[in-house]
């Protein structure tokens, strides 16, 4: 389970889930932190998510990313990131918003 150590900013971006077709997602192995792994981990940090451990965080990210592309609804991602988590509505929004940001961001619409 993901513990919140203090509430996030909210996030000023929204998933926007637009028809794009993308690769397939590759099948993730096991999580080594790369540029693009360590950027997400230090958002999650900044926005006060502090994941059971790096890989867990790494793999529900691209979790968010693989149902992103499978045509998922923006709600239908967050709803599965918080029970996957355990986070709260804001801050599973948070995350995928984090996750979306890192690995599909063109899934991201800034505001």
């Amino acid at each position: 389970m993901f513990a919140r150590r203090f509430t996030a900013s909210v996030a000023s971006a929204a998933i926007a889930v637009a028809g794009l077709g993308m690769a397939a997602v590759i099948a993730a192995g096991p999580a080594s932190a790369g540029s693009v792994d360590d950027a997400f981990l230090n958002q999650l940090e900044q926005d006060g998510i502090t994941p059971p451990s790096a890989q867990r965080a790494i793999k529900d990210a691209k979790a968010v990313c693989s149902a992103l592309n499978k045509g998922y609804s923006a709600d239908e991602v967050i709803d599965a990131v918080a029970e996957s988590t355990g986070l709260n509505d804001e801050g599973a929004n948070t995350f995928a918003v984090d996750a979306a940001m890192a690995y599909c961001p063109e899934f991201v619409e800034q505001t």
